[in-house]
């Protein structure tokens, strides 16, 4: 992706989270003018206007926030976190190569056992197999 291509969200996404949040604030505008209508003309006046200013200030912080994170993303540098990147084992501290055999066992291994002798190092995947273990008895009461 190249610095000046535009990456948007889906639009039923945007309408399922926007939609909300309007009706929400609607709402929200609606109770406070039934209670400033009930008040005196000057508190419902300062109610209004701090509820105006506080609108305000989320509105433009919550965009230079988005803003900020989108030039972040657009840079590919997202602050102090990485993309995983899993690691390769090739040898050990010894530099004696790791032999994985049979790898699709590996992966549903529940323990190896590993053989290591001077020259590699071989880990062999084995399931744990339960026994089940029958209680004893319990006497009656």
């Amino acid at each position: 992706m190249t610095k000046n291509e535009n990456v948007h969200a889906p639009a039923g996404g945007v309408v399922r989270t926007l939609l909300p949040a309007a009706l929400g604030w609607l709402l929200f505008f609606y109770w406070w003018t039934r209670v400033a209508i009930e008040s005196e003309a000057a508190a419902a006046t300062l109610a209004v206007a701090v509820l105006a200013l506080i609108t305000l200030s989320i509105l433009l912080s919550t965009l230079l926030w988005i803003r900020h994170n989108i030039a972040l993303a657009m840079n590919g540098k997202r602050g102090f976190s990485t993309r995983y990147l899993r690691p390769v084992f090739e040898s050990d501290w010894l530099g004696r190569p790791l032999i994985f055999r049979e790898t699709s066992p590996a992966r549903e291994g529940t323990w190896f056992v590993i053989h290591a002798d001077a020259k590699e190092k071989r880990y062999l995947p084995h399931r744990m197999i339960m026994a089940s273990v029958r209680r004893p008895e319990m006497p009656p009461l």
